[in-house]
C-alpha cells in the first residue's frame, strides 16, 4: 500500500473524528468557553481546528526532521480533523446573533 493511500485514509480518518469531536463538543462542551460564539458569527469556539491544527505543526515538524513520510500521514489527520471541525460548525451554525 503506498504513502497516497495511507495519507488519504488519514484525511478520512481525520474527518471522522473532527466530526464526532466537534458534534459531541456541541451535544455536551467540556467547558462553557467552548460553546461561546466566535466574534459576530454563528460558529462556536469548538468549531475551531485546533486539533487539526496541532497535527498540521507535528507534520511540518517531521517534515523539517526529515519524516516526510510519516509528515504527509499526519498531515492528511490535521487536513481531515480541521475540515471536519468547521464543516460541523457550518452544518449546526448558532442563531444568528
Amino acid at each position: 500500500m503506498g504513502i497516497a493511500v495511507i495519507a488519504l485514509a488519514a484525511v478520512v480518518l481525520g474527518l471522522a473524528a473532527g466530526i464526532v469531536v466537534t458534534r459531541h463538543s456541541h451535544r455536551s462542551p467540556s467547558s462553557p468557553g467552548w460553546a461561546e460564539r466566535v466574534g459576530n458569527t454563528r460558529l462556536r469556539k469548538s468549531d475551531l481546528p485546533v486539533g487539526g491544527t496541532l497535527a498540521l505543526v507535528v507534520a511540518l515538524v517531521l517534515q523539517l526532521v526529515g519524516q516526510s513520510g510519516a509528515a504527509l500521514v499526519v498531515a492528511g489527520l490535521g487536513v481531515g480533523a480541521a475540515v471536519g471541525a468547521v464543516g460541523t460548525g457550518l452544518a449546526d451554525p448558532l442563531p444568528p446573533a
